[in-house]
């Protein structure tokens, strides 16, 4: 029931709307009782006596009342599905604002297409709880006790037959939730696993049809289907069983009301009319506990998605601004890691004991073996981790007492694994600074060597690229992520493996524009390319998450080291292409 409060909690906020459209439920309830009443009139004092005078009056009315209560209806439908959808609105950008907190620990541990079904799929069944739940739930109470309180006026004798299935209701009620909340939590999961295999079957399609493994892979979609087909039917079995239970059980009080009613009826000692009224007020009675176990089947399915949606907005960020954050204002860029160590989540330390400092517009070159770290002290710098031992500091503050708005803003990154949206190639290089002249954007584009090949593409600067720059080669994706950076105009850029995807003539150019544009700027390179690095103020060689030895090239070629050692390996390999 905390799932419950929490939501109930949350829709505080929406009272107003609530209060309107629960006070229409209201009215709608208390419309719902006058029909019968004109019934009993219509038999008793018109067929009765057989007399037309008040049957025209009579029936106005009833149609009256018919119509009143529709246009309730209709306003109290719009109402309650429009709030449903606002409140579905604000879930979703909640959970969406909050997922870009989170820190990089939590998207590495879950999959993106069951981050999708959360966002989508279980926040969606959150709006039958306010649409068909919160409200309806109190109103038809209400209509319970109304009902039940005609019933005992018109005859209490017969009222008490209609009240003999509700323990038994009430039993099977708490048996049937018992049984079919574990059910619902199993239908999301399934849906989650769904999402994402088709997530991560889409995203890899050409590796899928390159080893030839669409079979292999439709079997294994069709088990996830499978898998949630069949927890589907499972829920379908329980309330395919349970709500015609409860129906029959429903109807034994009816037939016991009519059975005995005829029988006071003939002795004379109830009206026809009042039969055919109490008749009614029994459906009236019925329909809300009817009503109310199909409100708590979605409260069950609220339970399960509702699990789903607060684990994911309660997941702790890893990563976040402590309470004496402060902002800095434009970096100078000088930087020292102190005894740092680190390991991702609970594997093995992937750093050990990494101490260097880089000076205000220092270009540092990390070189190694893969597996050595150097992409771990780029995340590092970033703050998308924290070190488990030891800091790491700019400008003599701890990364820690930064506020994130204020490192990340003055840091950009060129990827190996480049990252482009599916958008135009203008809209992606203004991402880092949005407020960007033309003038400017075509001349970080000409710094990455990327304006020409740029300006021949269909619709230039407006041409859309497909997801993941799929339209473009592997070239030409990295040097718009370079122009990306370069647009920033980052204090510190840290360059992973920048000219990796780009052939000689245009690594030879990038590198000579990548001379102007580091000038003056912290810089950190990771690069497997050494001839790439041979200008770096500093070299650091790392092997196994420790720092090796540290120099400059000339000093590490001649000390005969790691780094004289891979450098000599590249050359020798050169040469033999």
């Amino acid at each position: 029931m905390n799932i419950l409060k929490r939501l109930f909690r949350f829709l505080a906020a929406y009272t107003g709307t609530i209060l309107f459209s629960s006070l229409l439920l209201v009215g709608e309830a208390a419309i719902e009782l006058v029909p019968p009443l004109l019934q009993r009139q219509i038999v008793d004092e018109v067929i009765g006596t057989r007399d037309l005078t008040f049957l025209g009056t009579l029936v106005a009315a009833l149609a009256g009342a018919y119509l009143l209560k529709e246009i309730i209806r209709g306003a109290d439908l719009y109402i309650r599905h429009a709030l449903g959808e606002r409140i579905i609105f604000d879930l979703r950008v909640r959970i969406y604002a909050y997922l870009q907190r989170l820190s990089l620990s939590f998207f590495e541990s879950t999959s993106t297409g069951e981050l999708m079904s959360r966002v989508t799929n279980d926040v969606n069944a959150l709006e039958s709880f306010v649409t068909h739940g919160s409200a309806l739930a109190g109103v038809s109470l209400l209509r319970l006790v109304g009902s039940a309180a005609v019933l005992f006026a018109l005859e209490w004798r017969l009222a008490l037959l209609v009240l003999i299935p509700v323990p038994l209701l009430a039993v099977a009620l708490r048996i049937f939730n018992t049984r079919i909340r574990p059910v619902y939590r199993r239908v999301r999961d399934r849906l989650g696993d769904i999402n994402a295999r088709l997530q991560d079957s889409l995203s890899g399609i050409q590796v899928i049809q390159a080893f030839g493994q669409e079979e292999r892979e439709l079997q294994r979609f069709r088990t996830e289907s499978e898998n949630y087909y069949q927890a589907r039917v499972r829920g379908i079995r329980y309330w395919a069983t349970f709500f015609p239970g409860m129906g029959f059980l429903a109807s034994l009080g009816t037939v016991a009301v009519l059975g005995f009613g005829a029988t006071l009826v003939v002795r004379g000692e109830l009206s026809l009319g009042t039969l055919v009224a109490f008749l009614s007020y029994v459906t009236s009675f019925y329909e809300p506990i009817n009503r109310l176990t199909e409100i708590d089947n979605v409260f069950q399915q609220t339970i399960a998605a509702g699990e789903r949606f607060f684990e994911l907005l309660d997941a702790p960020a890893d990563v976040s601004d402590s309470p004496d954050a402060v902002a800095l204002p434009a970096l100078q860029g000088d930087v020292h890691f102190e005894h740092v160590h680190f390991r991702y989540g609970t594997g093995d330390n992937v750093l050990h004991d990494v101490t260097f400092h880089i000076a205000p517009g220092e270009v540092v070159a990390l070189v190694g073996p893969s597996g050595a770290g150097k992409t771990s002290i780029a995340n590092l710098l970033c703050r998308f981790y924290d070190p488990i031992e030891g800091r790491i500091t700019i400008d003599g503050h701890d990364l820690r007492q930064i506020s994130l708005d204020t490192l990340r803003g003055q840091i950009a990154v060129v990827l190996q694994d480049t990252f482009l949206f599916n958008t135009t190639v203008r809209e992606n290089l203004l991402y880092g600074k949005p407020d960007a002249t033309d003038e400017e954007l075509a001349a970080a584009a000409r710094a990455a060597y990327a304006h020409d090949f740029i300006t021949e593409l269909p619709n230039g600067y407006e041409t859309e690229i497909g997801e993941r720059g799929v339209r473009l080669s592997g070239g030409q994706k990295q040097r718009l992520a370079l122009a990306r950076a370069i647009l920033a105009d980052p204090s510190i850029l840290i360059l992973d493996e920048a000219t990796s995807s780009v052939d000689a003539e245009a690594e030879y150019l990038i590198q000579q524009a990548l001379e102007s544009v580091l000038e003056g700027r912290t810089a950190l390179v990771i690069a497997h390319r050494l001839s790439t690095i041979r200008n770096a103020d500093k070299i650091i060689a790392l092997e196994e998450g420790r720092i090796i030895e540290i120099g400059d090239h000339e000093e590490l070629i001649n000390r005969g080291g790691l780094y004289s050692q891979l450098y000599r390996r590249q050359v020798e390999l050169s040469a033999v292409e």
